[in-house]
């Protein structure tokens, strides 16, 4: 078997992460709505992929806007990223244990650079065996791994994630993907439905629950 699980909100609370790395830039004079203006930006790559947060060149923008300290507030940013093991749901660890390393993979999407540095912070990525991080169909990329990889036609590979657009794609393979929608209620998209998976829960818990009901 082998386990594919997203980052933003099934691993990490991503909501109160933003929320808190707000702060540090309201400490900064920015108010709310100017760093909602600035959270994402906007360039013909990134449009065409959609879109992904970095927060240097969000202080960048606000350089140019704001005349912000831009040395300090970085280091209240980099300070901040380097320990979000606060961030981290309070079942992952105990999920993750239960299954041999080797097994287990995030697979996350998002802005490369950003996403290496929230995982990294957590510290979480020493429970897995590799860290994926895409713009791409999750789908896509975990038929191109098992290719590569050579997984065994006979174990399951399961994709854990909350967005429904990549459990759909997931369900589009034929069966050779098992989706799970995890929708935690801290989660960002907890109210928006998910039609199309094989299984929907709201914890990691009941995710090992129906993997060893099932003999996955």
């Amino acid at each position: 078997m082998k386990i594919f699980i997203d980052f933003d909100d099934v691993i990490f609370n991503t909501k109160k992460f933003s929320s808190d790395l707000f702060e540090i830039f309201g400490r900064h004079g920015i108010t709310r709505e100017e760093f909602r203006d600035s959270y994402y930006t906007f360039s013909k790559k990134s449009s065409s992929h959609g879109r992904h947060y970095d927060p240097d060149a969000q202080i960048r923008v606000l350089k140019k806007k704001n005349g912000v300290d831009v040395k300090s507030l970085k280091s209240d940013v980099n300070k901040f990223l380097r320990n979000l093991g606060q961030y981290v749901f309070s079942d992952v660890e105990f999920f993750l244990k239960n299954f041999p390393k080797k097994d287990l993979f995030i697979l996350s999407y998002g802005q490369a650079k950003f996403q290496k540095i929230k995982i990294n912070g957590t510290g979480i990525d020493n429970l897995v065996d590799r860290v994926f991080i895409t713009k791409r169909k999750k789908a896509d990329v975990i038929l191109e791994l098992a290719r590569k990889y050579a997984f065994s036609k006979k174990e399951a590979i399961i994709l854990i994630d909350d967005h429904s657009e990549q459990l759909e794609a997931a369900m589009n393979t034929g069966g050779k993907i098992k989706a799970f929608h995890l929708c935690r209620k801290e989660g960002r998209y907890h109210a928006l439905p998910c039609l199309l998976r094989d299984y929907s829960v709201k914890n990691l818990k009941a995710v090992e629950r129906i993997i060893k009901k099932e003999k996955m």
